[in-house]
């Protein structure tokens, strides 16, 4: 029995291998063609209406039916002319807690009244600069008749114009380009806060895939027009009724939008999710506040089947483990019974040997 240990471990770990398999899509890999260099920088020129002039950024002291237009510079520091996308977006808020001026295509929360994106527009799209020269994009400010409280924030987004012919002719699919964002803020009152923690609400909860991973996101509106900063995002998914956490996720200088919507992500990892009834538990956590959340929802079958199928990373089991398994089980009970059986024979071979 002792000598064949050895041989029952080796074959055990040729047919069990310790390795952990993953399918691998697309939607996993990065694409980091932002990261290159265009070869220019932009500088905001700070008009007098500018309530803060030690910042690198737009804030602006407006008063209704007001017209402006507001400079940014662009330096062309390559040896070739170049030209520039201009435009003005709506401040967002990410999964990871990350005001950002790059969702050009997001809806504006319901509780955005007045988009800035309505109220400043580029006096022109593009914007073409000579070889290491500078230039400068327009922006237009018309601030409507009826008055508006706290802030209005955008940024105005400066980004190289990609070459779509020549990238068509490449094949490339994706036509990202190297831009600049600088933070525009509007507002009527000179003593309003552009940071400030009056309500968070969680409007609602919903099981996902991102990314190709499995999610809760759970949609923390600010419905207020100031940001929130330095604050702190906890949460977790338990069973209904049950306090051990299947996963949790925790965000730390966390900043949100006014008027926006903060995709807090929970993520499953590599666990598969069933079907039933579960409670998301939340906290934020402010300088002076604190939010608390907790929301029951429900995984149906249909929904835990599509999540699990359609994960980018998910742990499967080949086919030729199932047959090693009952390989591997009938040749250890035919060891085993084989060791039994001549055990059994030596020791009645003994008994007949000591009564002789």
């Amino acid at each position: 029995m002792k000598r064949l240990l050895p041989i029952l471990s080796l074959l055990a770990l040729i047919l069990f291998p310790l390795t952990s398999y993953a399918e691998d899509t697309k939607e996993s890999q990065g694409i980091t063609e932002n990261e290159k260099r265009a070869g220019f920088t932009v500088q905001a020129v700070l008009p007098e209406n500018q309530i803060n002039d030690r910042v690198s950024f737009y804030h602006l002291l407006v008063q209704p039916e007001q017209k402006q237009t507001i400079e940014v510079k662009i330096m062309n520091n390559s040896e070739k002319n170049q030209t520039y996308k201009v435009e003005v977006i709506n401040a967002a808020t990410n999964r990871n807690g990350l005001i950002t001026y790059d969702e050009r295509d997001k809806k504006p929360d319901e509780s955005m009244k007045l988009p800035i994106a309505n109220v400043a527009k580029p006096k022109n799209k593009e914007v073409s600069v000579e070889a290491f020269s500078e230039g400068k994009a327009e922006v237009d400010i018309q601030v409507p008749s009826d008055t508006f409280s706290g802030i209005l924030l955008g940024g105005i987004r400066i980004s190289l114009k990609s070459d779509e012919t020549e990238e068509e002719s490449k094949g490339m699919s994706v036509k990202n380009t190297y831009g600049y964002a600088i933070g525009l803020v509007l507002t009527e009152q000179d003593s309003a806060p552009i940071y400030g923690e009056t309500e968070l609400k969680l409007q609602k909860l919903q099981p996902e895939i991102d990314y190709g991973s499995k999610v809760l996101e759970a949609s923390i509106q600010n419905p207020h027009p100031e940001a929130m900063q330095n604050l702190t995002a906890e949460g977790k998914i338990v069973r209904k009724k049950q306090k051990k956490a299947l996963a949790d996720n925790k965000l730390e200088n966390v900043k949100i939008a006014p008027n926006s919507v903060f995709p807090f992500q929970v993520d499953w990892g590599m666990q598969e999710v069933s079907a039933g009834e579960y409670t998301f538990i939340g906290k934020i956590k402010g300088e002076t506040k604190t939010w608390n959340f907790e929301q029951d929802f429900t995984i149906t079958r249909e929904m835990a089947q599509k999540m699990n199928k359609q994960t980018a990373f998910r742990i499967f089991i080949p086919s030729w483990w199932t047959t090693s398994f009952y390989v591997l089980g009938t040749l250890t009970a035919v060891v085993t019974a084989w060791l039994v059986i001549r055990l059994v024979k030596r020791k009645k071979g003994r008994e007949l040997h000591e009564k002789e």
